[in-house]
């Protein structure tokens, strides 16, 4: 991402891969790339790289490039990784490289806002999956609908499976990409406007948006959590099926066995190696290492105490943990 002009490429830094189809004076045809809670490369497969590359051939025969928007800027403007304020100093603490990760452009952008007191945990679900409103995509051609799940806004708005989406709010959807650009900008809570294809007919709809529907079951993949709260300082691996019953716990439980330790807020709680994490704040559900920092990170705030519960010597002890007060630079 150095000097990248984040004025014209927008997209999900919480990412594996991302890529622009554009003309040579830079207007944009499609994107794709992109993730979701599913996987790295769920939206990255060899079919829809090569149908999507098809389908833009056919519109650079004809120059069609999605129009100047605020889902494809144009400016004259140049705004690089570099001019994020606190991208420097974080930067610099990175020993022998100097490449910007897409990443770092978005936890950079974050920890500006909270160094001005300006930055919400809802901040982290950027670009959200058109599944968090029951549309499933087909992973191969990614503007036809896969299955729409019961009860949900999308199967109230009347869509399909085998429904193709053409446009939404006007922007021309040919990938996921091109779909979660235009979520990106949906309200928190309101309307989408897609138009459909089913058969010969072209169709309006018109899906209705509940409160929280950006915020998705699992976004410990997205870096970006880090910046919003703190994690618990410690790693470790899921117990295994004899670790569990010898704890007594079943299955379903949250059970982690602790194999390293790096943070002071950890040591000081008193977290030691080998120690079984069988609760944290009264969570006791089955957890993976991400999922529980992210728990911490979306649910707790900076400075806060927390009690973890652990299984030492066959002992449960409640520790008491108090978080950083800032992220790390």
């Amino acid at each position: 991402m150095n000097g990248i002009n984040l004025d014209r490429f927008q997209f999900e830094f919480d990412l594996t891969w991302m890529a622009f189809f554009q003309n040579a004076e830079g207007r944009t045809y499609a994107r794709y790339g992109g993730r979701d809670d599913g996987g790295a490369e769920s939206w990255l497969t060899k079919q829809s790289l090569i149908k999507t590359m098809q389908k833009v051939l056919l519109l650079h025969q004809g120059n069609d490039v999605q129009p100047i928007s605020k889902f494809e800027p144009f400016p004259d403007s140049v705004s690089t990784p570099a001019d994020v304020p606190t991208l420097k100093p974080m930067m610099a603490k990175r020993k022998g490289s100097s490449c910007i990760h897409c990443h770092d452009v978005k936890n950079s952008a974050l920890r500006h806002l909270h160094d001005t007191g300006k930055l919400k945990k809802s901040m982290v679900f950027t670009y959200p999956s058109p599944s968090l409103f029951g549309l499933n995509l087909d992973p191969d051609t990614q503007n036809v609908v896969a299955s729409v799940e019961e009860n949900s806004p999308a199967q109230k708005a009347g869509i399909r499976r085998g429904d193709v989406v053409n446009t939404s709010e006007g922007q021309r959807i040919l990938t996921f990409a091109d779909f979660t650009r235009v979520l990106e900008f949906a309200p928190a809570e309101g309307s989408l406007n897609l138009t459909i294809s089913r058969g010969e007919k072209l169709q309006d709809v018109k899906i209705e948006l509940p409160e929280g529907w950006k915020i998705s079951n699992d976004p410990s993949w997205r870096p970006s959590v880090g910046v919003v709260g703190s994690g618990g300082g410690f790693w470790g691996k899921a117990a295994n099926a004899q670790q569990r019953k010898k704890a007594g716990l079943g299955p379903d439980a949250l059970a982690i066995r602790v194999t390293f330790i790096w943070a002071k807020h950890a040591k000081e709680a008193g977290i030691k190696m080998n120690d079984l994490v069988v609760g944290v704040e009264g969570q006791v559900h089955d957890m993976n290492m991400r999922q529980f920092h992210n728990w911490l990170q979306l649910n707790r705030n900076w400075g806060d105490e927390v009690t973890l519960t652990v299984m030492r010597k066959g002992q449960r002890k409640n520790l008491k943990m108090v978080l950083p007060t800032t992220p790390e630079e």
